[in-house]
């Protein structure tokens, strides 16, 4: 065998040793979720209206920085932070809603609770239009939460309430674990709010 031979070979020997090492220590990726409140000691209806309201959530709209699936960290004033493999286990916005509806269908102790849809709304006796301009943690892993919201009436074009919510929930721990618990805690008590004001609005 000549040596440019040898050599081509030497090469493709070491290139896929190195392919092997990298396949080898590859790091897994960690998934995350929000979750819903589970408990219905944290109802917080008083409605003698055992059905409840109808309600109807959206459109709901976040930052565009956020429309990705690695997980946020805001570092400094400017900077964001993605790790590649610290991932949520589906899109923030669909994350949202889904937590949101089920919050306000236990807070208000009724069914009828619904998630905006493009292909026509559902009707309702409440609508909360949700613009989202922050929902991400720093690098301590405290969360916090920004939304601009309005409480729509039955006839759509009723602004019944409109307000400004600001949150912020101190982590308990500052790995990932620690800062997801935190921005569930801000989206709990952003569930809250919403519910009381809708409680407020039937009186």
């Amino acid at each position: 065998m000549k040596y440019r031979d040898l050599f081509f070979v030497w090469v493709s020997l070491c290139v896929f040793a190195m392919m092997l090492t990298g396949c080898g220590s590859s790091k897994p990726s960690k998934f995350y979720l929000l979750n819903s409140m589970t408990t219905p000691a944290e109802s917080v209806s008083t409605s003698a209206d055992a059905a409840g309201p109808s309600v109807l959530i959206g459109p709901v709209t976040l930052p565009a920085y956020l429309d990705r699936h690695q997980i946020v960290k805001l570092v400094g004033n400017h900077e964001l932070v993605l790790d590649e493999f610290t991932r949520w286990a589906e899109s923030l916005e669909d994350s949202f809603y889904r937590v949101l509806t089920e919050n306000l269908s236990l807070l208000l102790n009724t069914p009828k609770v619904y998630a905006y849809n493009s292909r026509g709304s559902t009707p309702s006796d409440f609508q909360i239009v949700i613009d989202v301009t922050r929902f991400d943690s720093v690098s301590g892993g405290d969360a916090y939460l920004t939304a601009f919201w309005t409480v729509v009436g039955k006839d759509d074009t009723t602004y019944l309430m409109q307000k400004k919510s600001v949150y912020h929930a101190a982590a308990a721990a500052t790995d990932l674990t620690g800062m997801v618990d935190a921005q569930n805690r801000t989206l709990t008590e952003f569930s809250r709010e919403i519910a009381t004001a809708i409680q407020s609005l039937q009186k």
